[in-house]
């Protein structure tokens, strides 16, 4: 049986915080352990053979997105348990940031209650091999580090000249460059938000239906709490 998980801090803060964030020159954001030698970007190609797949309809239309049990397996597990119990039937979407996120899983209309199987956080679940390109599926509570049935659908902002500055001048100890040129390309000719990277465990990427999550998107909201001004929710998600 699911139980309510209560955030103490209040979700509009944590969302105004996160706008323009950058966790890349954070040195507690564990992509400073990852170990780039071995990083497939994973979200670049197809569906392999039996990866979940989903569809989530919403009110603006339907996308559909493939999981990644190998690399968040307690986020994708909590995910499709809320999924096979009905849970996101009727969830509103209950903040956005225009063209770069919305959030929806909540268990209020606040969006400041998730739900997990045991009622307890997930700990992030982070790989060298997943990044908050547009369509990313991240999990998400008001404790930084930790998840729950909520989650945000990632969209982008510009990757401009500071923000490559920023991510090439990102050093180790040794002087080596953190990030490595391929990773770079990709963020250069994938829309992204590369300030998210490390900081949410990516549990899926849409790979069908960007124009519902660009109508979505789309939507006004309120520049305080980003609530959307119009009424949009996902009608339900089905597992394939």
């Amino acid at each position: 049986m699911k139980k309510l998980l209560f955030t103490i801090l209040s979700v509009a803060v944590v969302l105004t915080a996160l706008s323009g964030c950058g966790l890349f020159n954070m040195p507690q954001n564990p992509i400073w352990e990852y170990d780039f030698t071995e990083m497939k970007l994973v979200q670049l190609e197809p569906p392999h053979e039996n990866q979940p797949i989903i569809t989530v309809y919403t009110t603006m239309g339907e996308f559909t997105a493939m999981l990644f049990p190998e690399y968040a397996p307690n986020t994708v597990n909590n995910f499709i348990e809320r999924i096979n119990d009905g849970f996101y039937t009727d969830k509103p979407i209950f903040a956005l940031k225009e063209s770069e996120y919305l959030f929806s899983g909540a268990l209020d209309e606040a969006g400041s209650q998730g739900v997990t199987s045991d009622g307890k956080l997930i700990p992030n679940e982070t790989s060298v091999n997943l990044w908050p390109f547009k369509g990313a599926l991240l999990s998400y509570s008001a404790r930084q580090g930790y998840g729950d049935s909520r989650f945000i659908a990632v969209g982008s902002v510009p990757f401009d000249e500071e923000t490559e500055e920023n991510i090439r001048s990102a050093t180790r100890s040794d002087g080596s460059r953190l990030i490595p040129e391929e990773l770079i390309q990709a963020f250069m000719e994938t829309p992204n938000i590369a300030g998210f990277s490390g900081g949410y465990t990516i549990f899926g990427q849409i790979i069908d239906g960007f124009d519902t999550l660009d109508k979505l998107l789309a939507v006004k909201s309120d520049e305080e709490t980003l609530r959307p001004l119009e009424d949009i929710k996902i009608d339900k998600i089905e597992l394939s």
